[in-house]
């Protein structure tokens, strides 16, 4: 089935919440998630939440029209909002045709704990690159208000164990009752949605541990922290070489041990600086280009060769440094859903990229305007960066050639209408200037009178 790039406002849809739904905690979902979801995705999932019946059925369907309605916004913006909940975790999408229609089955997850979120590369890491590390490090020490702060405590656990206050038949421990065999056939046990599934590795885990070979650090963490490594190689296209050094800097010189909230934030300091100064975009000498397109010029084949070079988020990344910004999370959202959707090269989305940053010097990515051209260029069957540039240059072209065609003069399509001219306006002004005699007023005086008389 194809990813739906808009909400269908003709099928039903149906909101449905997994058992694990009665734990989730709106402060949470407002201090840890919001932030990365932004506004629209937020108000959709209340808008959701207030569908939410007893015992649904997929007879009970409305029409997807009036969750637009509410929601008072597009049907592009709502689906990408969707989507943005998907990869949170925070709902399960499903979907069937049947006699009645298409419907969809919108499946609301819980939220996380405050302490899993924060254990949790992705979550964490958007999070903080969202709200900066002051307002990052407030959220956790908020979550951990409660937790005793003395230091230097000898402290022993004296809880009792559930045996210790408890008799369970012992029977019933061997052979499970049936009430509740019965209720463990009807749900399975719940896990919550991966969001790393299914991640492309691409990183040469072996070449990144023989760099680390001879450095001080504790092997074993760098392995324990792997998840994390591989989920900031994904969001940047950091090579192994370059990761070495991030790890380096990362390292707690009391004891050797990788630091992985460290981590996290020289990641995210590294990649989310205000540039000042061009970076390698404009600089990198560039290899001979594969295939020679005799529309290209010699600065067209030095951007492509670059564009085929780079990771989209690095290739953004590297732009921006020429014009002293930075990469939002919803560029990177934007590019992420781009290279999952594998369908633009990876070149001709950094020529996607250029285009609207450095040719036509928009500050940063819109989801619509990237969609459409992205959307375009495929309904053309522009799939590589080559195309890609070409496609740019006759469009510019063509806008250049309409600009200097002249205006055509629009007619006048007016009918002239001729009315013939009363007789008095054909009479000389000293004519009708003229006082009249005695005579011609007593006259005028019996024609009224006798007017009057006949009504």
């Amino acid at each position: 089935m194809t990813v739906a790039t808009t909400l269908d406002p003709q099928a039903g849809y149906v909101v449905t919440a997994s058992p694990s739904f009665i734990e989730f905690n709106d402060q949470t979902f407002a201090a840890f998630y919001q932030p990365i979801l932004g506004p629209v995705a937020f108000s959709l999932f209340y808008a959701l939440k207030a569908r939410l019946r007893s015992r649904p059925t997929l007879a009970s369907r409305v029409m997807q029209s009036e969750l637009l309605a509410q929601l008072n916004t597009g049907g592009r913006q709502v689906i990408e909002a969707l989507h943005r909940l998907e990869a949170v975790g925070l709902v399960q999408t499903y979907f069937q045709h049947d006699e009645v229609g298409d419907v969809y089955v919108y499946e609301l997850q819980s939220t996380l704990s405050p302490e899993k979120f924060i254990a949790d590369n992705l979550l964490s890491i958007l999070l903080l690159e969202e709200i900066g590390e002051n307002a990052f490090d407030q959220l956790v020490a908020q979550s951990r208000q409660f937790k005793l702060v003395s230091t230097n405590t000898v402290l022993t656990n004296i809880s009792h164990h559930f045996f210790d206050e408890f008799h369970v038949n012992s029977r019933s421990i061997t052979t499970t009752p049936e009430a509740i065999a019965n209720a463990r056939k009807q749900t399975s046990v719940e896990k919550q949605p991966s969001l790393t599934t299914d991640m492309a590795d691409d990183f040469d885990w072996s070449t990144l541990m023989s760099l680390l070979a001879n450095q001080p650090i504790v092997s074993t963490d760098l392995e324990h922290n792997r998840e994390l490594i591989l989920v900031e190689h994904q969001l940047y296209g950091i090579d192994e070489p370059t990761m070495k050094k991030l790890i380096l800097r990362s390292i707690n010189l009391k004891d050797n041990h990788f630091d992985s909230q460290k981590f996290k934030r020289i990641v995210a300091s590294t990649y989310n600086v205000v540039y000042t100064q061009p970076a390698k975009v404009a600089e990198k000498d560039n290899p001979p280009v594969d295939k020679a397109d005799g529309q290209l010029t010699s600065k067209d084949r030095q951007l492509l060769n670059t564009a085929k070079e780079y990771a989209p988020i690095e290739f953004l990344q590297d732009l921006k440094a020429q014009i002293g910004g930075y990469v939002t999370s919803g560029e990177r959202h934007i590019l992420t859903r781009l290279v999952e959707e594998d369908k633009l090269q990876r070149d001709a989305i950094n020529i996607l990229t250029w285009y609207v940053i450095g040719d036509r010097g928009n500050s940063t990515l819109s989801a619509n305007f990237v969609d459409a051209i992205a959307n375009n260029w495929l309904r053309n069957g522009i799939v590589t960066g080559s195309q890609a540039l070409i496609q740019l240059k006759n469009f510019n072209k063509q806008s250049q050639e309409k600009k200097k065609q002249p205006v055509a003069k629009k007619k006048n399509w007016r009918k002239t209408i001729n009315e013939p001219m009363p007789e008095w306006s054909k009479k000389k002004e000293s004519e009708l200037m003229k006082k009249a005699s005695s005579q011609e007023i007593t006259k005028l005086r019996e024609r009224i009178a006798n007017r009057k008389k006949k009504q």
